[in-house]
């Protein structure tokens, strides 16, 4: 599949995600008890990084969204500058994101993957590493027997890894 570099440059995403980005925010206990849920372990692990998203365009895939871990406060500067270097070169790395799941799925055709959501923060290693870098999430498939493929790449979009399941 060839991707056209115009469908997916980004002129200055970094602005972009900032005036569209809006904080994720955990549901404390009282909200779990208002809405009658079952579990009330509420109120995320402090240490766990905030969430910022947004929902953009990205070449043919409309409502794709993407996430920006930061604080309570804003976005990580190192993520939106990471975001900005992942968009601009966003056809290399779906080239490289379908390389990757073809040697593992050859079977599963390019053109179905539906690109769902684009995530930019901190990941771990199995070795218990945490390096930044960002993730692309494809969905494949339609319900019920829809799956997820996420493929993880370090800052620099080199790939670290996949993973997958049904949804």
């Amino acid at each position: 599949m060839i991707f056209e570099e115009a469908k997916y440059a980004k002129e200055k995403m970094n602005e972009v995600l900032r005036k569209k980005l809006i904080l994720s925010k955990s549901l404390t206990k009282a909200d779990l008890k208002a809405l009658g849920l079952a579990n009330d372990g509420g109120e995320e692990d402090p240490c766990l990084p905030q969430e910022w998203f947004c929902s953009i365009q990205i070449g043919d895939w409309e409502e794709v969204e993407v996430i920006v871990h930061g604080n309570h406060q804003q976005p990580d500067d190192q993520f939106l500058l990471i975001a900005e270097a992942i968009f601009a070169q966003f056809p290399r790395h779906l080239q490289q994101t379908f390389r990757y799941l073809k040697t593992f799925f050859p079977h599963l055709e390019e053109s179905d993957y539906e690109l769902s959501t684009v995530t930019i923060g901190h990941f771990f290693t199995f070795e218990g590493s945490r390096l930044p870098g960002f993730t692309l999430a494809f969905i494949y498939g339609d319900y019920p027997e829809a799956f997820q493929y996420k493929v993880k790449f370090k800052a620099d979009g080199w790939p670290m890894g996949f993973e997958g399941g049904p949804l």
